[in-house]
C-alpha cells in the first residue's frame, strides 16, 4: 500500500533542469560566451555548492565573473529559464490529502530556499531533504535512507520520482517503488497504474 510519495524538483517541477541547454540556448548566444567551457564552470560550482562545499552566493559569483555579467541578472535569468510547473504542484496538494508527501533535491541553498519560500512548499510537503542541507547529493543511497526515516514510512510503502535515471537505481535498491519522470501525462498515468488516487 502506498503511504508516501516522494519528488525530486528540478526537471519534476521545473520544465527543464538541463543546464547544458540553458548554456547553449541562451547565455552563449547573447554574450558570446564558449557553451561547454561555461557549462563546465556552472557544474564544477554546482557540485561544490549543492553539499555546502561553497555557499550559493558564490556559485553566482563564479559564473558571473565567467561571463563578465552581473550576478544578479545571472541568477533571475538562471531560475527563470528552468521555470516551475504549477500543475504539478496543484496536483501536489491533491495528493497531499490521502498521502504524505517529501521532496528531494539535489540543489543549492538560496535558489530552493526562495522556491520553497515563494510556493510555500513546506506547507505541501511534510519532509524537505536537501542535498545541501545533509551535505550528501544523489544518488549517495544514504540521502533517501534520510527522507524515508523522516518520513516514518517503509521504503516499499513509497513511490520516488526523478528525471534522472541515475538517481533511480538506489530508490529501488532501498525497496521504493519509481518513476523516471518524462513528462506530465506519462507521470499521473504511472501514478495511477500504481494505484495511486489523483482525486
Amino acid at each position: 500500500m502506498i503511504k508516501a510519495i516522494i519528488f525530486d524538483y528540478g526537471g519534476v517541477f521545473t520544465p527543464t533542469a538541463r543546464f547544458k541547454d540553458f548554456c547553449t540556448d541562451y547565455i552563449s548566444k547573447r554574450h558570446n560566451i564558449n557553451p561547454d567551457k561555461l557549462h563546465e564552470v556552472l557544474i564544477e560550482n554546482w557540485s561544490k555548492a549543492k553539499v555546502s562545499e561553497i555557499k550559493s552566493e558564490l556559485f553566482w559569483e563564479k559564473v558571473a565573473d565567467f561571463c563578465n555579467i552581473d550576478k544578479d541578472y545571472l541568477r533571475k535569468t538562471l531560475i527563470n529559464y528552468l521555470g516551475f510547473r504549477t500543475e504539478m504542484l496543484i496536483l501536489a496538494k491533491k495528493l497531499k490529502k490521502k498521502y504524505k508527501l517529501g521532496l528531494l533535491s539535489n540543489h543549492i541553498e538560496d535558489w530552493l530556499e526562495e522556491i520553497i519560500e515563494n510556493h510555500k512548499l513546506d506547507q505541501v510537503f511534510d519532509v524537505i531533504v536537501t542535498s545541501y542541507g545533509s551535505k550528501i547529493a544523489k544518488p549517495d543511497i544514504r540521502i533517501f535512507k534520510e527522507i524515508v526515516e523522516k518520513l516514518k514510512i517503509k521504503p516499499e510503502e513509497c513511490i520516488y520520482i526523478d528525471d534522472f535515471d541515475t538517481n533511480i537505481p538506489p530508490a529501488k535498491e532501498l525497496g521504493m517503488k519509481t518513476i523516471l519522470f518524462k513528462d506530465f501525462e506519462q507521470f499521473k498515468k504511472e501514478l495511477s497504474d500504481y494505484g495511486v488516487d489523483l482525486e
